[in-house]
């Protein structure tokens, strides 16, 4: 379709928009959206609509309920994506430092055995 300033022209995601919204399985979509698997790719698309002033808080509430609902939620797949690139590295460390302690346990509890 043609942009706002006539000559160039953007890309139109309302009729596929409309199609994915007017589903009845959205909701049951979203919660059951794969978050864990979500591509580095998709959030750096993403993130910079996220930020822009059309999906504030404030022109989501006028434009509806269920955009404001979408919207939070949108925001919060990719906070929840940028917090576990912190926490997956950190279960893993803790999980190799109780592998570790308990290998380390079970030589202290030999060397006392053996002392007894």
């Amino acid at each position: 379709m043609k942009a706002p300033d006539g000559k160039s022209s953007v890309i139109d995601y309302w009729e596929t928009s409309k199609k994915l919204l007017l589903n009845a399985t959205l909701l049951k979509n979203l919660q059951n959206y794969d978050k864990d698997n979500m591509s580095d790719e998709l959030v750096q698309t993403i993130q910079p609509i996220l930020n822009t002033e059309e999906f504030s808080d404030d022109k989501m509430k006028n434009a509806s309920v269920a955009a404001f609902g979408i919207a939070k939620w949108c925001r919060a797949i990719v906070g929840y994506h940028g917090a576990m690139k912190i926490v997956i590295p950190r279960q893993l460390e803790l999980k190799e430092a109780k592998a570790s302690a308990a290998a380390a346990e079970k030589a202290a509890k030999e060397a006392q055995a053996k002392l007894d």
